[in-house]
């Protein structure tokens, strides 16, 4: 695949990704949803302007956020909405496509980042591994957390039941 076309499909990956979060973020009635989506559709955005500005000019400006933000965004957002709320069918749809997209997105961005020739385009394609791979997380923590609170809790900070 040549870079233009390696640009291009990234740049299809991140305006989808961006149109679904959009389009999950306005149909939930579930706030937690409507926030982590509607954050993601705004990284996405961050993602398609580099994109571009990397296709207009070949220098890349690293724009997105950094794993650990991600972490702090889930955890407020968690904290903020501590009562189990229920997912809808189009929320849990939402999730796993967001899951899929995530996925395929870091998958493509693997490939072409060992293709890649040039040292800076290799650092870019990393650069968007780690935000797929951080977007990933975020889904993943978001679904499981509405979906199970107490477990999650249980799960994540490796909770144990007291037998006494």
């Amino acid at each position: 695949m040549e870079l233009k076309d390696a640009l291009l499909t990234a740049l299809n990956f991140e305006e989808t990704g961006c149109k679904i979060y959009k389009e999950a973020a306005a149909k939930t009635n579930n706030p937690i949803v409507a926030k982590t989506f509607s954050y993601l559709a705004d990284q996405e955005l961050m993602h398609i302007e580099g994109i571009k500005e990397y296709m207009e000019t070949t220098q890349i400006e690293f724009k997105g956020d950094k794993p650990e933000w991600t972490e702090k965004f889930f955890t407020m957002t968690a904290k903020e909405f501590r009562k189990k709320t229920e997912l809808s069918k189009e929320d849990i749809k939402a999730h796993e496509t967001a899951l899929e997209l995530e996925r395929a997105s870091y998958d493509f961005y693997k490939e072409q980042q060992s293709k890649a020739k040039s040292e800076k385009l290799k650092k870019f394609f990393m650069f968007l591994m780690s935000q797929e791979n951080a977007h990933y997380e975020l889904v993943q923590k978001s679904y499981e957390y509405i979906k199970n609170p107490v477990g999650f809790y249980t799960e994540e900070e490796k909770w144990m039941a007291d037998g006494g």
